[in-house]
Protein backbone atom coordinates (compact mmCIF):
# COMPACT_ATOMS: atom_id res chain seq x y z
CA UNK A 1 0.00 0.00 0.00
CA UNK A 2 1.52 3.63 -1.16
CA UNK A 3 0.98 6.38 1.91
CA UNK A 4 -0.33 9.79 1.17
CA UNK A 5 1.87 12.43 3.53
CA UNK A 6 -0.50 14.60 4.49
CA UNK A 7 1.97 17.90 6.31
CA UNK A 8 5.50 18.05 4.61
CA UNK A 9 7.94 20.89 3.53
CA UNK A 10 10.50 21.44 0.83
CA UNK A 11 13.53 22.49 0.93
CA UNK A 12 15.16 25.60 -1.06
CA UNK A 13 17.48 23.59 -4.04
CA UNK A 14 15.83 20.58 -2.91
CA UNK A 15 18.16 17.09 -3.34
CA UNK A 16 16.76 13.94 -4.22
CA UNK A 17 13.50 14.62 -5.00
CA UNK A 18 13.29 12.25 -7.71
CA UNK A 19 14.17 9.19 -5.44
CA UNK A 20 11.12 10.00 -3.47
CA UNK A 21 8.85 10.16 -6.49
CA UNK A 22 10.13 6.85 -7.20
CA UNK A 23 10.54 5.39 -4.28
CA UNK A 24 7.35 3.24 -4.46
CA UNK A 25 6.31 4.34 -0.39
CA UNK A 26 4.50 7.60 -1.89
CA UNK A 27 1.03 7.80 -3.40
CA UNK A 28 1.17 11.53 -2.97
CA UNK A 29 2.62 14.27 -0.81
CA UNK A 30 0.90 17.32 0.35
CA UNK A 31 3.95 20.49 0.60
CA UNK A 32 2.85 23.13 2.87
CA UNK A 33 4.46 26.44 1.96
CA UNK A 34 6.09 28.47 4.51
CA UNK A 35 8.14 30.97 2.17
CA UNK A 36 6.67 33.90 4.89
CA UNK A 37 8.84 32.45 7.15
CA UNK A 38 12.23 31.99 5.61
CA UNK A 39 13.84 29.27 7.40
CA UNK A 40 13.04 26.75 10.23
CA UNK A 41 15.67 24.31 12.34
CA UNK A 42 18.60 26.16 9.77
CA UNK A 43 16.96 24.98 7.05
CA UNK A 44 16.30 27.47 4.34
CA UNK A 45 12.67 26.62 2.56
CA UNK A 46 11.30 27.01 -1.16
CA UNK A 47 10.22 29.89 -1.84
CA UNK A 48 6.70 29.73 -3.28
CA UNK A 49 7.79 29.25 -7.11
CA UNK A 50 9.97 26.70 -6.42
CA UNK A 51 7.15 25.02 -4.57
CA UNK A 52 4.85 25.17 -7.47
CA UNK A 53 7.24 24.07 -9.85
CA UNK A 54 8.08 21.20 -8.33
CA UNK A 55 4.39 20.83 -7.86
CA UNK A 56 4.19 21.30 -11.80
CA UNK A 57 7.47 18.58 -12.68
CA UNK A 58 5.59 15.82 -11.09
CA UNK A 59 2.54 16.29 -12.13
CA UNK A 60 -0.36 14.90 -9.33
CA UNK A 61 2.59 13.51 -6.96
CA UNK A 62 2.72 16.60 -4.90
CA UNK A 63 -0.11 19.28 -3.48
CA UNK A 64 0.44 22.51 -2.57
CA UNK A 65 -0.68 24.62 0.23
CA UNK A 66 -0.01 28.16 -0.16
CA UNK A 67 1.42 30.25 3.49
CA UNK A 68 -1.49 32.53 4.45
CA UNK A 69 -0.20 35.83 6.33
CA UNK A 70 -3.20 36.04 9.19
CA UNK A 71 -1.99 39.56 10.31
CA UNK A 72 -1.51 41.20 6.84
CA UNK A 73 -3.64 39.12 4.13
CA UNK A 74 -6.79 40.31 3.13
CA UNK A 75 -9.49 37.47 1.93
CA UNK A 76 -8.55 38.47 -2.04
CA UNK A 77 -4.94 36.71 -1.37
CA UNK A 78 -6.97 33.43 -0.82
CA UNK A 79 -7.99 34.08 -4.03
CA UNK A 80 -4.84 34.74 -5.47
CA UNK A 81 -3.78 31.56 -3.93
CA UNK A 82 -5.66 29.57 -5.33
CA UNK A 83 -5.09 30.65 -8.84
CA UNK A 84 -1.13 30.04 -8.48
CA UNK A 85 -2.33 26.25 -7.85
CA UNK A 86 -2.39 26.27 -4.24
CA UNK A 87 -5.56 23.77 -2.82
CA UNK A 88 -4.79 24.50 0.74
CA UNK A 89 -4.03 27.03 3.43
CA UNK A 90 -0.73 27.40 6.11
CA UNK A 91 -0.86 29.99 8.49
CA UNK A 92 2.07 29.80 10.73
CA UNK A 93 3.31 32.30 13.67
CA UNK A 94 0.75 34.95 13.83
CA UNK A 95 0.31 37.72 16.42
CA UNK A 96 -2.65 36.72 17.80
CA UNK A 97 -4.05 33.29 18.70
CA UNK A 98 -6.23 31.61 15.97
CA UNK A 99 -9.80 32.50 16.77
CA UNK A 100 -9.04 35.95 17.16
CA UNK A 101 -12.51 37.37 15.32
CA UNK A 102 -9.53 40.03 13.05
CA UNK A 103 -8.78 36.13 10.96
CA UNK A 104 -12.23 35.60 10.40
CA UNK A 105 -13.30 37.13 7.12
CA UNK A 106 -9.84 34.81 5.98
CA UNK A 107 -11.48 31.85 6.96
CA UNK A 108 -15.02 32.88 5.84
CA UNK A 109 -13.38 33.24 2.28
CA UNK A 110 -11.54 30.10 2.68
CA UNK A 111 -14.92 28.25 3.12
CA UNK A 112 -16.38 29.65 0.75
CA UNK A 113 -13.55 28.45 -1.82
CA UNK A 114 -13.54 25.25 -0.24
CA UNK A 115 -9.85 25.73 0.58
CA UNK A 116 -8.83 23.39 3.67
CA UNK A 117 -6.81 25.33 6.38
CA UNK A 118 -3.97 23.14 7.97
CA UNK A 119 -2.85 24.91 11.31
CA UNK A 120 0.35 24.23 13.12
CA UNK A 121 -0.58 22.99 16.36
CA UNK A 122 1.63 22.43 19.53
CA UNK A 123 5.27 22.89 20.13
CA UNK A 124 7.08 25.17 17.45
CA UNK A 125 10.11 24.67 15.86
CA UNK A 126 12.92 27.50 16.07
CA UNK A 127 12.69 30.42 13.55
CA UNK A 128 14.03 33.91 13.30
CA UNK A 129 14.73 36.11 16.00
CA UNK A 130 12.72 39.05 17.11
CA UNK A 131 12.94 42.15 14.09
CA UNK A 132 10.59 44.73 14.09
CA UNK A 133 10.55 45.23 10.02
CA UNK A 134 9.17 41.53 9.74
CA UNK A 135 6.76 41.08 12.92
CA UNK A 136 5.57 37.40 13.93
CA UNK A 137 4.68 35.35 16.77
CA UNK A 138 6.69 33.52 19.15
CA UNK A 139 6.47 30.35 20.93
CA UNK A 140 3.05 28.21 21.02
CA UNK A 141 0.62 30.12 23.00
CA UNK A 142 -1.39 31.36 20.14
CA UNK A 143 -1.03 28.04 18.02
CA UNK A 144 -3.05 25.78 20.77
CA UNK A 145 -5.98 23.10 19.75
CA UNK A 146 -8.36 25.03 21.52
CA UNK A 147 -8.23 28.18 19.42
CA UNK A 148 -9.47 26.12 16.34
CA UNK A 149 -12.64 25.11 18.31
CA UNK A 150 -14.34 28.61 17.49
CA UNK A 151 -13.10 28.33 14.54
CA UNK A 152 -14.96 24.96 13.56
CA UNK A 153 -18.16 26.16 15.76
CA UNK A 154 -18.20 29.50 13.17
CA UNK A 155 -17.35 28.13 9.88
CA UNK A 156 -18.62 24.56 9.48
CA UNK A 157 -17.72 23.77 6.41
CA UNK A 158 -14.51 24.78 6.82
CA UNK A 159 -12.13 21.83 7.11
CA UNK A 160 -9.73 22.17 9.25
CA UNK A 161 -6.29 19.87 9.82
CA UNK A 162 -4.55 20.42 12.56
CA UNK A 163 -0.76 19.46 12.55
CA UNK A 164 1.08 17.18 15.40
CA UNK A 165 -2.26 16.89 17.10
CA UNK A 166 -1.20 19.82 19.52
CA UNK A 167 1.35 18.16 21.08
CA UNK A 168 1.37 18.49 24.40
CA UNK A 169 -1.78 20.17 24.77
CA UNK A 170 -3.40 16.50 23.95
CA UNK A 171 -6.62 17.22 25.66
CA UNK A 172 -7.31 19.83 23.86
CA UNK A 173 -7.06 18.17 20.39
CA UNK A 174 -9.21 15.30 21.96
CA UNK A 175 -11.81 17.50 22.89
CA UNK A 176 -11.64 18.30 19.23
CA UNK A 177 -11.90 15.52 17.54
CA UNK A 178 -14.80 14.14 20.16
CA UNK A 179 -17.03 17.50 19.46
CA UNK A 180 -16.11 19.13 15.77
CA UNK A 181 -17.04 16.85 12.62
CA UNK A 182 -14.66 19.67 10.81
CA UNK A 183 -11.58 18.89 12.28
CA UNK A 184 -8.87 16.75 11.85
CA UNK A 185 -5.43 16.31 12.84
CA UNK A 186 -1.74 14.30 11.44
CA UNK A 187 0.71 12.19 13.65
CA UNK A 188 3.78 14.40 12.44
CA UNK A 189 6.24 14.62 15.19
CA UNK A 190 3.73 12.90 17.77
CA UNK A 191 6.10 9.92 18.02
CA UNK A 192 6.60 11.01 21.91
CA UNK A 193 3.13 10.15 22.70
CA UNK A 194 2.79 6.98 20.34
CA UNK A 195 1.84 5.58 23.77
CA UNK A 196 -1.69 8.07 23.93
CA UNK A 197 -2.20 8.02 20.71
CA UNK A 198 -2.92 3.77 20.90
CA UNK A 199 -5.63 4.59 22.80
CA UNK A 200 -7.56 7.09 21.03
CA UNK A 201 -7.60 5.87 17.98
CA UNK A 202 -10.14 3.29 19.18
CA UNK A 203 -12.04 6.24 20.44
CA UNK A 204 -15.44 7.28 19.44
CA UNK A 205 -16.43 10.66 18.08
CA UNK A 206 -19.02 12.51 18.98
CA UNK A 207 -19.07 15.00 16.77
CA UNK A 208 -22.71 13.58 14.33
CA UNK A 209 -21.28 11.44 12.36
CA UNK A 210 -20.44 8.23 14.43
CA UNK A 211 -17.07 8.10 13.41
CA UNK A 212 -13.85 6.27 15.69
CA UNK A 213 -10.90 9.14 16.03
CA UNK A 214 -8.41 6.57 13.55
CA UNK A 215 -11.30 7.89 10.67
CA UNK A 216 -10.39 11.53 11.48
CA UNK A 217 -6.47 10.63 11.73
CA UNK A 218 -3.73 11.70 8.96
CA UNK A 219 -0.11 10.01 8.76
CA UNK A 220 2.41 12.63 7.90
CA UNK A 221 5.81 13.37 8.33
CA UNK A 222 6.39 17.07 8.66
CA UNK A 223 9.94 16.50 7.27
CA UNK A 224 11.76 18.96 4.86
CA UNK A 225 11.86 16.91 1.16
CA UNK A 226 14.53 18.03 -0.33
CA UNK A 227 17.70 17.06 2.51
CA UNK A 228 18.81 14.14 1.96
CA UNK A 229 18.44 13.29 5.76
CA UNK A 230 14.89 14.08 5.79
CA UNK A 231 13.93 12.18 3.15
CA UNK A 232 15.38 9.06 4.84
CA UNK A 233 13.86 10.01 7.51
CA UNK A 234 10.63 10.57 5.48
CA UNK A 235 11.43 6.73 4.38
CA UNK A 236 11.98 5.56 8.35
CA UNK A 237 8.80 7.24 9.34
CA UNK A 238 6.80 5.35 6.59
CA UNK A 239 7.92 1.80 7.44
CA UNK A 240 7.77 2.88 11.39
CA UNK A 241 4.24 3.26 11.57
CA UNK A 242 3.20 0.48 8.91
CA UNK A 243 5.22 -1.92 11.00
CA UNK A 244 3.20 -0.36 14.25
CA UNK A 245 -0.11 -0.98 12.88
CA UNK A 246 0.65 -4.37 11.95
CA UNK A 247 2.23 -4.88 14.93
CA UNK A 248 0.80 -3.87 17.59
CA UNK A 249 -2.52 -2.92 16.17
CA UNK A 250 -3.24 -5.62 14.02
CA UNK A 251 -3.23 -7.80 16.83
CA UNK A 252 -4.53 -6.04 19.77
CA UNK A 253 -6.90 -3.01 18.38
CA UNK A 254 -9.34 -2.31 16.08
CA UNK A 255 -7.62 0.45 14.26
CA UNK A 256 -5.03 -2.41 13.46
CA UNK A 257 -7.44 -4.09 10.81
CA UNK A 258 -6.71 -3.31 7.32
CA UNK A 259 -8.92 -1.78 6.02
CA UNK A 260 -8.77 0.38 9.44
CA UNK A 261 -5.27 0.93 8.98
CA UNK A 262 -6.11 2.06 5.26
CA UNK A 263 -7.89 5.16 6.46
CA UNK A 264 -5.06 6.09 8.49
CA UNK A 265 -2.17 5.78 5.70
CA UNK A 266 -4.34 7.06 2.44
CA UNK A 267 -8.23 6.86 2.76
CA UNK A 268 -9.09 9.94 5.36
CA UNK A 269 -6.42 11.89 3.30
CA UNK A 270 -8.29 10.90 -0.27
CA UNK A 271 -11.80 11.55 1.30
CA UNK A 272 -10.50 14.77 2.16
CA UNK A 273 -8.79 15.63 -0.81
CA UNK A 274 -12.30 14.27 -2.55
CA UNK A 275 -14.38 17.04 -0.66
CA UNK A 276 -12.11 19.81 -1.24
CA UNK A 277 -11.73 19.49 -4.56
CA UNK A 278 -15.75 18.91 -5.54
CA UNK A 279 -16.11 22.50 -3.56
CA UNK A 280 -13.46 23.96 -5.29
CA UNK A 281 -14.87 23.14 -8.56
CA UNK A 282 -18.17 24.32 -7.56
CA UNK A 283 -16.66 27.76 -6.38
CA UNK A 284 -15.55 28.57 -9.84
Amino acid sequence: MKLIDAHAHLAHQAQGIDRIVESGVFEQIWLMDLSGVGSLDNIRLADRQELLDTVKRYDGFFLAFGFLDLDHDKPDRIDALREMGFVGLKPYKQLYPYNFEGYYPLYERAQKLGMPILFHTGLIAHGSPYDPARPHGFGPENMRPLHLAGIAEAFPELQIIAGHQGYPHLEEMQHNLYYYRNIRCDVSGYLRSVDALREILDRRAHDGTNRFFNDKIHFATDEFYGVEACNRRALRLAEFWQLYFEFVGSLYYRWGLPEEQEKFFRGNAIKLRTEFMQKQEGAQ
